[in-house]
């Protein structure tokens, strides 16, 4: 269950602001001439058409279609910066070293050297605002804005990881510590609070946006997760993996959707946990949490797409236990 304290900093995210410090992403800067036209080959969005300062989100895929990693892509001056759940760090890196073949492509995990702060809700557009970092409103997903700040350099970009406006904010350099101080800071004082990673995941599935790894497996076809307009591109021509996804997309369907379900109780299932429509098992949990604005437990998972529309009753079973629920329509509304 959600104790008072829980309670007090989800209301305080949603109606002024928190400030979450992030340690959960690594960071894999490409450079050298080719890196756009080689990382445009490899993800299923476009690479090479991005400027300075512009940014999506993508999947790297095999050739079956599943899912290796997905990603942020921040395109820089001189270098474009991949930004990766850390549990897939090591796999990125060895599965874009594959295919580094004649190219002037160079790889290198910065991860160990840069610090991470996210600020989210209302609060997030004027700590960007006090610390120069531009209007944060009209920004597209992931479009960034640098400047040096208490001794080190500073990349801001737009990030709405919990479905709230956000702000994300990567320090690197030896001053880091002075830096994340003041931003830290300006959203004190633009009224933000301290939360937490479970406060994070609730929000973030009740807006019904996947994560990496919990969501985001090697079972997963990235249609399925419900991203297609932020994650693929279908008209930018061939990458790894592409006639899989154009033929799902050509013959109109697919098998399964990523969806809410609304849990009768607060007992949390464990991911994998199969979902039934009556006898027949149709899918499975990849995350949950206690939803707040439900007021109940809520996961995400895969069902067939015969059973994903909003309203269908389901059963999860856990263990022995079976947990009766609801699809529910994302984003859940607060």
């Amino acid at each position: 269950m959600i104790d008072d304290a829980l309670r007090a900093e989800y209301s305080a995210a949603v109606s002024t602001g928190g400030v979450f410090h992030r340690d959960d992403r690594g960071l894999i800067e490409v450079s050298g001439a080719d890196r756009a036209d080689w990382l445009h080959n490899l993800v299923t969005n476009v690479v090479k058409t991005l400027t300075p300062g512009e940014g999506n989100y993508a999947f790297c895929i095999n050739v079956k279609g599943r899912v290796v990693f997905d990603l942020n892509i921040l395109v820089r001056q001189d270098s474009i910066w991949l930004d990766i759940d850390r549990r897939w760090i090591d796999t990125a890196m060895k599965w874009l070293d594959r295919y580094v073949i004649t190219e002037d492509v160079v790889l290198k995990d910065r991860s160990g050297g840069q610090d991470r702060i996210a600020v989210i809700g209302p609060a997030a557009a004027r700590v960007c605002e006090d610390l120069r970092f531009g209007n944060l409103i009209p920004k597209a997903w992931l479009q960034q804005e640098s400047r040096d700040l208490g001794g080190a350099h500073v990349t801001m970009f737009r990030h709405d990881f919990t479905g709230l406006i956000g702000a994300e904010f990567v320090v690197v350099g030896d001053e880091r510590r002075e830096a994340m101080g003041q931003i830290e800071s300006a959203a004190t004082a633009a009224g933000a609070a301290m939360i937490g990673s479970r406060i994070v995941e609730i929000l973030r599935i009740e807006a019904g946006i996947p994560a990496s790894v919990s969501d985001i497996d090697e079972d997963v076809i990235p249609p399925e997760t419900g991203q297609i307009e932020r994650g693929i591109s279908y008209q930018k021509g061939c990458y790894l993996g592409q006639e899989v996804l154009e033929r799902m997309r050509s013959r109109g369907g697919l098998a399964r959707k990523l969806v809410g379900i609304r849990l009768d109780g607060a007992s949390l299932p464990q991911k994998n946990a199969p979902i039934f429509a009556g006898e027949a098992e149709v899918g499975r949990v990849t995350s949950a949490a206690y939803s707040l604005a439900l007021d109940s437990a809520m996961a995400l998972g895969y069902v067939r797409s015969a059973q994903a529309s909003p309203g269908g009753d389901v059963i999860v079973r856990d263990g022995a236990a079976d947990i009766p629920g609801a699809i529910v329509g994302l984003p859940i509304g607060r």
